[in-house]
């Protein structure tokens, strides 16, 4: 269970109320902020993609497969290094390690320097889109896939990389992503509780305030959904559809409009959507799927309805899913209109949008809610 109050938090010189909770025991479904677009990394946040053992796994077996004997730029290769290490101890002939954190970029010297790779790696401190190279590389590496397939600009600055940095036909490390959607019962995912953000996220919440200048309607992941197969089968009421496809290996285009549909499979009431991502780190890997496997990366909360709409086996939800770059160029705006088509009455037209740095807050029940004026 988990006890749910009200508390603030300090931002731009003032305090927000925010929905809070503490935990007493078997904590529900959970808040977290989605932090990797604006970029927020510290040593939990890298803690949690370290101990994810599956991803790792992945790159590891691509880079040792793909990195011996070619030259290799990492884009975010973060405070660790890990892939520009990983390449260089595979065989890699040289390694661009590009880190836009600065603090991040000097942990990361560091790390290779102790490591005995200062020969082979270097640490290029900026955003990939705005570096220069002496001679464009055989191989990219990058782990800048977001809560959403594209959310945090692999999009953009993959295509970029393509565009400039890359030699026609070179590799790119993953091969593929999509961004999933699945119809949510928000009541039997938090076991009737509305969903919270714990104490410790608050500075999290904060700190993505402070990059755009102000509070807005942040986009929330939920935490818990993935860790129990009784829980998702509690919780997702449809299947699932594919949106925003993201071909690193081939055509990359990160901008678009996909249309998509979703069957309810079991009774339930329809809240929203749980976004999330499937991930081909290799080409012929099975993918990693966010949505069902243990994950770093956590599902993201589209809502929908405050109340809920009673849904049955057979309902559809159709709908038109947009992305379309912010106005910096990297990150992605979402959009996402449709209609819930249920055998008796009309159709209940539904919408959801989620932009990098939009101006809005508290625009929806749910964020009114959350964010509640008192």
């Amino acid at each position: 269970m988990a006890r749910s109050f009200i508390a603030e938090l300090a931002t731009s010189g003032h305090t927000v109320p925010v929905r809070a909770c503490v935990y007493e025991s078997n904590p529900p479904v959970w808040l977290f902020p989605s932090i990797g677009e604006y970029p927020l990394y510290d040593d939990f946040a890298y803690g949690q993609m370290l101990k994810d053992e599956l991803r790792m796994s992945r790159y590891a077996e691509a880079v040792r497969r793909y990195a011996p004997g070619r030259t290799v730029l990492d884009i975010g290769t973060g405070q660790d290094a890990v892939w520009a290490l990983a390449a260089a101890r595979a065989g890699a002939r040289h390694v661009w390690a590009v880190e836009v954190i600065p603090k991040s970029a000097q942990i990361a010297r560091e790390a290779i320097e102790q490591a005995g790779f200062a020969d082979r790696i270097t640490v290029v401190e900026g955003l990939s889109t705005e570096i220069e190279l002496a001679d464009p590389v055989d191989m990219c590496v990058s782990e800048i896939i977001g809560t959403l397939g594209g959310s945090e600009g692999a999009g953009a600055v993959l295509r970029d990389a393509r565009e400039r940095l890359v030699k026609p036909g070179g590799v790119f490390i993953p091969h593929r992503s999509v961004t999933t959607a699945v119809a949510l019962d928000l009541t039997s995912a938090a076991a009737g509780e509305l969903p919270s953000f714990p104490l410790f996220t608050f500075r999290y919440v904060e700190q993505v305030f402070a990059s755009v200048g102000r509070p807005f309607d942040l986009r929330v992941c939920l935490v818990g959904l993935q860790d129990d197969p009784q829980t998702q089968e509690r919780s997702y009421v449809s299947d699932t559809a594919e949106v925003e496809p993201l071909e690193f290996n081939g055509e990359l285009r990160p901008e678009g409009v996909d249309r998509a549909e979703l069957t309810f499979t079991r009774r339930g009431r329809f809240h929203g959507l749980a976004l999330g991502m499937r991930l081909w780190v290799a080409e012929g890997d099975e993918p990693l799927d966010s949505l069902v496997q243990p994950s770093s990366w956590t599902p993201v909360y589209a809502p929908l309805s405050e109340a809920g709409l009673p849904v049955r086996p057979g309902d559809r939800f159709e709908f038109q899913f947009t992305t379309a770059m912010s106005d910096d160029g990297v990150h992605p705006d979402y959009a996402l209109t449709g209609k819930l088509r249920r055998d008796v009455g009309p159709a209940v037209p539904l919408r959801w949008s989620s932009a990098h740095h939009q101006h809005g807050f508290r625009s929806t029940p749910f964020y009114r809610s959350l964010f509640p004026e008192t």
